[in-house]
């Protein structure tokens, strides 16, 4: 059958029901300012950063670093979020509900807000807001966006989509890889930097000096590894990661901390019985020169052995229940290069954001635990996981400040 030339397939049903009538415009909300008189930015978080509870509001540690750097620069700050509700702010902070994707109500948030710089956090672009914002010459800051290199699949997308990062008037790239996918878009390299990550401050956990003192003594000259909190049932993937580290090293010393404190005998036992020398810390047993795993069984202790491995297995993610995972940032702000396995748990962001930093050596199965014990135990590939870790743990401070200034710069003028 052959529709109406011009007019589609849909035509018959336009002329018999006449034209369609203009949609209402949606009318804006009440939009409130933050206190004061200083320049304002609107910092718009997008969909999936920084909400991984859709039932909780309040910013996270991370959002509130930034928003202090920016007070600290004597910015204001307005803040709407992509998803879910409105974020709860400080009273120095004004939180909007997120615009309706249209021109005319875009334009209405601009009129009553007026921000002098806009900052779009995550990789999602909002279009629209990017276009209007570019008609009336304010500044786009995106941050935090990890970019993929462009695919044979982005022909296809629609032309806005394409070319909404080409729009932005400064990218703050979290990693060297989101540096390089801009420049394969054609982004000109004077408009990106790369910053690094946005993460929150981690306090290195604590230990006793003395004791780690005395332990580096007596540890002189082995190889060190640490197991920590393991289940029961990657048992025996330490086992055999130690067993096969012996091979190449006969004095590598494997310190194992069990996700149960209950475990530890027979833990010992299984290990025994494998063919290892253990001695129990709970036992006052000396690690001494014969023996092949310290058995520690104290998690309060677990800052001291962090700090005594140059690497560790975080226990809990290649098999078992997840109940005793522990925060891969630990490791991390105390230069232990970290193993792990697929099970992620409530820590899925912090591992992915290690894991994109080259900080990490995830493994898919317990087999695959000798081979990345032997491996990172040369020098030089411990450091570079450990140097990485380092610097994502404890430079997120650094970040938010060069965010914050870049903010400011474009408030004065500086990038045009």
């Amino acid at each position: 059958m052959t529709t109406g030339s011009g007019s589609g397939g849909s035509g018959w049903l336009r002329r018999v029901l006449g034209p369609a009538a203009p949609t209402a415009a949606r009318p804006l909300p009440e939009l409130s300012l933050p206190p004061g008189d200083g320049d304002l930015v609107w910092m718009r978080i997008g969909a999936g950063y920084d909400h991984d509870n859709p039932a909780e509001a309040a910013l996270s540690p991370v959002m509130g670093q930034l928003l202090d750097q920016l007070h600290q620069l004597g910015l204001r700050v307005v803040v709407s979020r992509a998803e879910g509700s409105v974020p709860k702010v400080a009273k120095t902070d004004a939180a909007i509900p997120e615009p309706a994707s249209t021109r005319s109500q875009i334009e209405g948030y601009l009129k009553l807000l007026q921000p002098d710089v806009i900052l779009l956090i995550g990789a999602e672009l909002p279009n629209m807001l990017i276009e209007v914002a570019e008609a009336e010459d304010i500044p786009v800051i995106l941050a935090e966006a990890r970019i993929r290199p462009r695919t044979f699949g982005d022909v296809f997308k629609p032309f806005s989509q394409r070319t909404g990062l080409s729009r932005v008037t400064r990218l703050l790239l979290p990693d060297r890889g989101s540096l390089d996918a801009a420049l394969q878009r054609g982004i000109p390299s004077e408009r990106l930097e790369m910053v690094g990550p946005l993460t929150a401050a981690h306090t290195p956990l604590p230990h006793n000096e003395v004791e780690r003192n005395s332990l580096a003594e007596a540890f002189a000259g082995r190889q060190l590894w640490l197991a920590a909190c393991v289940n029961e049932a990657e048992e025996h993937a330490i086992i055999e990661a130690q067993l096969t580290l012996l091979r190449y090293s006969h004095r590598a010393l494997l310190i194992a901390l069990p996700a149960d404190p209950r475990r530890s005998a027979g833990m010992a036992a299984r290990m025994t019985e494998a063919g290892l020398i253990v001695a129990q810390r709970a036992e006052d047993e000396d690690p001494t020169e014969e023996v092949n795993v310290y058995l520690v069984d104290d998690v309060f202790e677990i800052g001291l052995w962090y700090r005594m491995a140059p690497v560790c297995f975080m226990g809990t993610t290649l098999e078992g229940p997840l109940n005793a995972q522990r925060n891969p940032f630990e490791a991390a702000s105390l230069g232990s290069a970290a193993i792990h396995g697929p099970q992620l748990g409530i820590y899925a962001p912090e591992w992915t954001q290690i894991d994109a930093a080259g900080a990490a050596c995830r493994i898919e199965r317990p087999q695959q635990l000798a081979e990345a014990v032997v491996r990172l135990l040369a020098p030089d590939q411990a450091a570079i996981l450990a140097t990485n870790g380092w610097e994502l743990a404890t430079g997120g401070a650094g970040v938010a400040s060069r965010i914050a200034h870049a903010v400011r710069d474009a408030v004065e003028g500086e990038f045009e």
